[in-house]
């Protein structure tokens, strides 16, 4: 039975961790459902493994027999690592932050405060994040590759007002070349968060 436990500590252990490492760089729209049913069944196995290694600390008296209780713990602290890490990632202050809604897919941009940003590609229920820096001066964003994902001429960006009716305008993100051009055919991206004058 120990060799059972240890196998199913292994593979729900590992599964999670990926499982977890991998929601920095993607996320799918099922995942959570996934992830919450992973967590059950390694909450299972982790109390029946507490409970085995206690009868067996009883009848031996050798630490050694909280081998399976400790690697669980382990992966516990990995796991837990790998989400305060993921989450502190995510929750840095936001000193602009831009969307375009493609209906089926968008595209997001979050511009932290510490000079790095956020790229998210979405397309039916499916997240990739991309990571990177950026300067900033006045209203020139420059990126610090060209290419994002699938996305090209992300080097420049300009931020400016655009008229989207009469008398109103919101301010939105142009690609722009290295001498301030607009691009034809490029994305436009609606800023929903603006921090830099605060």
């Amino acid at each position: 039975m120990k060799i059972v436990r240890l196998i199913l500590i292994l593979f729900v252990g590992a599964l999670l961790t990926y499982l977890t490492y991998k929601t920095r760089y993607q996320t799918f729209f099922f995942e959570s459902i996934i992830y919450l049913g992973l967590i059950i069944i390694g909450l299972v196995i982790f109390v029946w493994t507490v409970f085995k290694d206690i009868q067996l600390f009883k009848t031996d008296k050798q630490l050694l027999n909280f081998g399976l209780t400790f690697l669980s713990i382990l992966f516990i602290a990995i796991i837990l690592t790998l989400e305060i890490q993921i989450s502190n990632t995510f929750n840095k202050p936001t000193l602009l932050k831009a969307y375009y809604d493609g209906d089926y897919n968008g595209t997001g941009i979050d511009f932290k405060t510490d000079g790095t940003y956020i790229f998210e590609n979405s397309a039916i229920g499916l997240s990739s994040y991309f990571y990177g820096a950026y300067r900033i001066d006045g209203d020139k964003i420059t990126m610090d590759k060209n290419t994002i994902d699938n996305l090209t001429n992300f080097k420049y960006l300009k931020i400016r007002d655009k008229q989207i009716m009469e008398g109103k305008s919101e301010l939105y993100l142009f690609q722009v070349d290295s001498i301030g051009n607009y691009i034809e055919h490029s994305g436009e991206y609606r800023v929903t968060i603006d921090n830099r004058k605060k």
